[in-house]
Protein backbone atom coordinates (compact mmCIF):
# COMPACT_ATOMS: atom_id res chain seq x y z
CA UNK A 1 0.00 0.00 0.00
CA UNK A 2 0.86 3.36 -0.24
CA UNK A 3 2.67 5.59 2.67
CA UNK A 4 -0.72 7.19 3.41
CA UNK A 5 -4.17 7.00 2.49
CA UNK A 6 -7.26 8.97 3.62
CA UNK A 7 -10.40 7.73 5.56
CA UNK A 8 -12.60 8.46 3.03
CA UNK A 9 -15.20 6.35 1.40
CA UNK A 10 -14.56 5.67 -2.59
CA UNK A 11 -17.79 6.84 -4.25
CA UNK A 12 -19.96 9.78 -4.85
CA UNK A 13 -22.93 10.67 -2.01
CA UNK A 14 -26.10 12.77 -2.64
CA UNK A 15 -25.41 16.18 -1.81
CA UNK A 16 -27.60 16.84 1.20
CA UNK A 17 -30.32 19.61 0.98
CA UNK A 18 -30.35 22.84 2.72
CA UNK A 19 -32.88 24.37 4.51
CA UNK A 20 -33.32 28.03 5.43
CA UNK A 21 -31.74 30.03 8.10
CA UNK A 22 -34.50 31.31 10.48
CA UNK A 23 -33.72 34.51 12.41
CA UNK A 24 -34.36 33.74 16.35
CA UNK A 25 -36.24 36.07 17.98
CA UNK A 26 -34.06 38.21 20.67
CA UNK A 27 -36.09 39.09 24.30
CA UNK A 28 -35.09 41.22 26.87
CA UNK A 29 -32.59 40.28 29.48
CA UNK A 30 -34.19 38.95 32.47
CA UNK A 31 -34.39 40.96 35.28
CA UNK A 32 -33.82 38.09 37.88
CA UNK A 33 -30.18 37.37 35.70
CA UNK A 34 -27.30 36.22 37.96
CA UNK A 35 -23.87 35.04 36.46
CA UNK A 36 -22.62 32.20 39.38
CA UNK A 37 -19.42 33.42 41.17
CA UNK A 38 -16.38 31.00 41.21
CA UNK A 39 -13.38 29.71 42.88
CA UNK A 40 -10.51 29.03 41.06
CA UNK A 41 -10.83 25.33 41.54
CA UNK A 42 -14.08 24.81 40.49
CA UNK A 43 -13.33 26.42 37.24
CA UNK A 44 -12.35 22.16 35.91
CA UNK A 45 -14.70 19.56 36.10
CA UNK A 46 -13.86 17.09 39.33
CA UNK A 47 -11.74 14.10 37.58
CA UNK A 48 -11.65 12.50 40.54
CA UNK A 49 -14.53 9.69 39.68
CA UNK A 50 -14.58 7.05 37.34
CA UNK A 51 -13.41 7.52 33.70
CA UNK A 52 -14.51 5.45 31.04
CA UNK A 53 -12.91 5.74 27.10
CA UNK A 54 -14.96 3.78 24.77
CA UNK A 55 -13.35 2.97 21.55
CA UNK A 56 -15.52 1.92 18.73
CA UNK A 57 -12.51 0.91 16.03
CA UNK A 58 -13.08 -0.18 12.42
CA UNK A 59 -10.67 -2.32 10.08
CA UNK A 60 -13.14 -3.59 7.99
CA UNK A 61 -16.71 -3.54 6.28
CA UNK A 62 -19.13 -5.33 5.01
CA UNK A 63 -20.98 -5.01 1.33
CA UNK A 64 -24.10 -3.68 1.73
CA UNK A 65 -27.06 -1.99 0.09
CA UNK A 66 -26.15 1.03 1.73
CA UNK A 67 -23.06 1.26 0.54
CA UNK A 68 -24.76 0.35 -2.75
CA UNK A 69 -22.99 -3.11 -2.37
CA UNK A 70 -19.32 -1.50 -3.17
CA UNK A 71 -17.19 -2.78 0.66
CA UNK A 72 -14.99 0.28 2.02
CA UNK A 73 -12.15 -0.55 2.00
CA UNK A 74 -10.04 -2.16 5.54
CA UNK A 75 -8.26 0.92 7.72
CA UNK A 76 -4.74 -0.79 8.02
CA UNK A 77 -3.17 0.87 10.51
CA UNK A 78 -5.74 1.86 12.88
CA UNK A 79 -4.84 -0.97 15.42
CA UNK A 80 -1.93 1.04 16.28
CA UNK A 81 -4.40 3.82 17.18
CA UNK A 82 -6.04 1.75 19.48
CA UNK A 83 -2.88 0.77 20.90
CA UNK A 84 -1.71 3.62 21.74
CA UNK A 85 -4.98 4.80 23.08
CA UNK A 86 -5.33 1.91 25.34
CA UNK A 87 -2.34 2.56 26.71
CA UNK A 88 -2.21 6.55 27.09
CA UNK A 89 -5.74 6.65 28.49
CA UNK A 90 -5.22 3.28 31.07
CA UNK A 91 -2.39 4.85 32.48
CA UNK A 92 -4.78 8.05 32.98
CA UNK A 93 -6.97 6.15 35.21
CA UNK A 94 -9.58 5.70 32.69
CA UNK A 95 -11.43 1.89 32.19
CA UNK A 96 -11.23 1.40 28.49
CA UNK A 97 -13.62 -0.36 26.37
CA UNK A 98 -12.72 -1.14 22.79
CA UNK A 99 -15.71 -2.36 20.11
CA UNK A 100 -14.39 -3.52 16.54
CA UNK A 101 -16.19 -3.79 13.38
CA UNK A 102 -19.66 -3.15 15.36
CA UNK A 103 -22.84 -2.69 13.05
CA UNK A 104 -25.13 0.40 13.15
CA UNK A 105 -27.50 -1.54 15.84
CA UNK A 106 -24.29 -2.85 17.84
CA UNK A 107 -23.21 0.76 18.06
CA UNK A 108 -26.42 2.49 18.84
CA UNK A 109 -27.54 -0.33 21.37
CA UNK A 110 -23.98 0.19 22.89
CA UNK A 111 -24.05 3.83 23.38
CA UNK A 112 -28.07 3.75 24.48
CA UNK A 113 -26.87 0.97 27.30
CA UNK A 114 -24.44 3.18 28.60
CA UNK A 115 -26.01 6.97 28.06
CA UNK A 116 -29.16 5.17 30.05
CA UNK A 117 -26.66 3.63 33.24
CA UNK A 118 -26.21 5.70 36.56
CA UNK A 119 -23.25 7.75 35.96
CA UNK A 120 -23.83 8.96 39.70
CA UNK A 121 -19.54 7.78 40.20
CA UNK A 122 -18.76 8.78 37.14
CA UNK A 123 -16.65 12.39 36.23
CA UNK A 124 -15.69 11.44 32.53
CA UNK A 125 -17.10 9.59 29.37
CA UNK A 126 -15.27 9.90 26.21
CA UNK A 127 -15.48 8.23 23.17
CA UNK A 128 -13.13 7.64 20.41
CA UNK A 129 -14.19 6.86 17.34
CA UNK A 130 -11.97 5.59 13.86
CA UNK A 131 -13.90 5.00 10.79
CA UNK A 132 -14.49 6.16 7.20
CA UNK A 133 -16.63 9.20 7.00
CA UNK A 134 -18.01 11.67 5.12
CA UNK A 135 -19.81 15.36 4.91
CA UNK A 136 -22.30 16.58 7.41
CA UNK A 137 -20.72 14.89 10.44
CA UNK A 138 -21.85 10.77 8.86
CA UNK A 139 -19.55 8.16 10.00
CA UNK A 140 -19.62 4.72 8.68
CA UNK A 141 -20.38 1.76 11.07
CA UNK A 142 -19.27 -2.08 9.53
CA UNK A 143 -22.88 -2.53 7.62
CA UNK A 144 -23.95 1.22 6.83
CA UNK A 145 -23.12 5.46 7.60
CA UNK A 146 -24.89 6.82 10.65
CA UNK A 147 -24.47 10.39 11.83
CA UNK A 148 -22.35 11.76 15.02
CA UNK A 149 -25.28 13.36 16.19
CA UNK A 150 -27.44 10.09 16.61
CA UNK A 151 -24.82 9.40 19.38
CA UNK A 152 -24.33 12.76 21.18
CA UNK A 153 -28.10 13.28 21.05
CA UNK A 154 -28.19 9.92 23.27
CA UNK A 155 -26.27 10.89 25.63
CA UNK A 156 -27.98 14.56 25.66
CA UNK A 157 -31.06 12.48 26.63
CA UNK A 158 -29.56 10.03 28.86
CA UNK A 159 -29.67 9.52 32.72
CA UNK A 160 -29.62 12.85 34.59
CA UNK A 161 -26.52 11.76 36.25
CA UNK A 162 -24.51 12.74 33.22
CA UNK A 163 -25.67 16.50 33.27
CA UNK A 164 -22.82 18.51 33.98
CA UNK A 165 -20.24 16.16 33.31
CA UNK A 166 -17.90 16.23 30.14
CA UNK A 167 -18.55 14.23 27.69
CA UNK A 168 -15.77 13.98 25.53
CA UNK A 169 -15.01 12.63 21.77
CA UNK A 170 -12.50 12.22 19.88
CA UNK A 171 -13.18 11.33 15.90
CA UNK A 172 -10.99 10.02 13.34
CA UNK A 173 -12.52 9.86 10.38
CA UNK A 174 -13.05 11.59 6.79
CA UNK A 175 -15.54 14.87 6.17
CA UNK A 176 -15.62 15.17 2.96
CA UNK A 177 -13.24 14.14 -0.72
CA UNK A 178 -11.19 17.82 -0.47
CA UNK A 179 -7.76 17.01 -0.05
CA UNK A 180 -5.72 20.22 1.35
CA UNK A 181 -2.68 21.13 -0.83
CA UNK A 182 -1.50 24.11 1.95
CA UNK A 183 0.02 27.21 1.14
CA UNK A 184 3.44 27.75 1.68
CA UNK A 185 4.48 30.94 3.68
CA UNK A 186 7.49 32.61 4.63
CA UNK A 187 7.91 34.52 8.15
CA UNK A 188 10.23 37.13 9.45
CA UNK A 189 12.96 36.68 11.96
CA UNK A 190 -22.44 31.73 44.53
CA UNK A 191 -23.82 30.26 47.16
CA UNK A 192 -26.68 29.04 45.40
CA UNK A 193 -26.04 25.35 44.59
CA UNK A 194 -29.00 24.90 41.93
CA UNK A 195 -28.06 25.94 38.27
CA UNK A 196 -30.85 26.11 35.13
CA UNK A 197 -28.68 24.73 31.90
CA UNK A 198 -29.00 24.05 28.66
CA UNK A 199 -29.34 20.28 27.23
CA UNK A 200 -26.01 20.51 24.57
CA UNK A 201 -23.24 22.09 27.42
CA UNK A 202 -20.20 19.60 28.60
CA UNK A 203 -19.81 18.12 25.12
CA UNK A 204 -16.65 19.01 23.36
CA UNK A 205 -15.87 17.37 20.03
CA UNK A 206 -12.20 16.61 18.56
CA UNK A 207 -12.44 16.09 14.54
CA UNK A 208 -9.11 15.26 12.67
CA UNK A 209 -9.63 17.03 9.78
CA UNK A 210 -12.32 20.03 8.76
CA UNK A 211 -15.56 19.90 7.21
CA UNK A 212 -15.39 18.61 3.15
CA UNK A 213 -11.95 17.27 3.66
CA UNK A 214 -10.44 13.99 4.30
CA UNK A 215 -8.15 12.42 7.45
CA UNK A 216 -5.06 10.55 6.88
CA UNK A 217 -3.60 7.48 7.93
CA UNK A 218 -0.71 4.83 7.37
CA UNK A 219 0.72 1.94 8.87
CA UNK A 220 1.88 3.46 11.62
CA UNK A 221 -1.58 4.99 12.66
CA UNK A 222 -3.47 7.86 12.26
CA UNK A 223 -1.99 11.54 12.20
CA UNK A 224 -3.98 13.13 14.37
CA UNK A 225 -4.38 9.96 17.54
CA UNK A 226 -0.73 9.57 17.07
CA UNK A 227 -0.75 13.15 17.99
CA UNK A 228 -3.13 13.06 20.40
CA UNK A 229 -2.00 10.75 22.21
CA UNK A 230 1.67 11.89 21.99
CA UNK A 231 0.52 15.62 23.18
CA UNK A 232 -1.73 14.38 26.31
CA UNK A 233 1.16 11.77 27.29
CA UNK A 234 3.94 14.89 27.33
CA UNK A 235 1.76 17.75 28.61
CA UNK A 236 -0.96 16.40 31.07
CA UNK A 237 0.23 17.39 33.88
CA UNK A 238 0.80 21.17 32.98
CA UNK A 239 -2.03 21.62 30.99
CA UNK A 240 -6.01 21.62 30.04
CA UNK A 241 -7.70 19.56 27.46
CA UNK A 242 -8.37 22.12 25.39
CA UNK A 243 -4.94 23.82 25.65
CA UNK A 244 -3.23 20.41 24.69
CA UNK A 245 -6.16 19.93 21.52
CA UNK A 246 -4.36 23.19 20.25
CA UNK A 247 -1.01 22.01 20.39
CA UNK A 248 -2.21 18.56 18.62
CA UNK A 249 -3.30 20.74 15.58
CA UNK A 250 -0.52 22.20 15.66
CA UNK A 251 1.60 18.95 15.27
CA UNK A 252 -0.84 17.61 12.60
CA UNK A 253 -1.24 20.77 10.71
CA UNK A 254 2.71 21.75 10.13
CA UNK A 255 4.19 18.46 10.91
CA UNK A 256 2.51 16.24 8.55
CA UNK A 257 1.86 15.68 4.77
CA UNK A 258 0.74 13.07 2.59
CA UNK A 259 2.83 10.45 0.57
CA UNK A 260 1.17 8.87 -2.27
CA UNK A 261 3.96 9.68 -5.10
CA UNK A 262 1.69 7.26 -7.54
CA UNK A 263 -1.34 9.79 -7.00
CA UNK A 264 -0.55 13.40 -7.50
CA UNK A 265 -4.01 14.12 -6.43
CA UNK A 266 -3.45 12.96 -2.74
CA UNK A 267 0.51 13.61 -2.80
CA UNK A 268 1.79 16.15 -0.25
CA UNK A 269 -1.67 17.11 0.97
CA UNK A 270 -2.15 18.66 4.37
CA UNK A 271 -4.91 18.07 7.00
CA UNK A 272 -5.70 20.31 9.72
CA UNK A 273 -7.80 19.00 13.07
CA UNK A 274 -10.48 20.90 14.50
CA UNK A 275 -12.46 21.24 17.89
CA UNK A 276 -15.56 22.25 18.96
CA UNK A 277 -17.19 22.57 22.42
CA UNK A 278 -19.27 23.43 24.81
CA UNK A 279 -17.75 22.70 27.63
CA UNK A 280 -18.69 25.05 30.85
CA UNK A 281 -15.06 24.29 32.96
CA UNK A 282 -11.66 23.37 31.91
CA UNK A 283 -10.90 19.98 31.90
CA UNK A 284 -7.05 18.57 33.13
CA UNK A 285 -6.42 15.11 33.52
CA UNK A 286 -3.76 15.48 36.47
CA UNK A 287 -4.85 16.97 39.81
CA UNK A 288 -1.55 19.05 39.24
Amino acid sequence: MDASEPDIKFFNSKPGNSSQNVEPTVEEPSPHRRMPQYSPESLYYDMSGEKYLLIFNHFKYQCTRYFRFKTPKPRNGTDQDVKVLKGLFSSLGFKVLTYNDYTHDQIIRTIGTISKQDHSLTSCLAVAIMTHGDKNGELFAADRPYQLKDITNMFEGGDASLVNKPKIFFIQACRGELADPGRTIQFDGDEDNTLHVPTHIDFLVACSTVEDHISWRDIGGSWFFQELCEVIRTHHEQMDLLHMLTLVTRNVALGHSSNVPKDAKFDKKKQTPETRFTLTKLLRFSTY
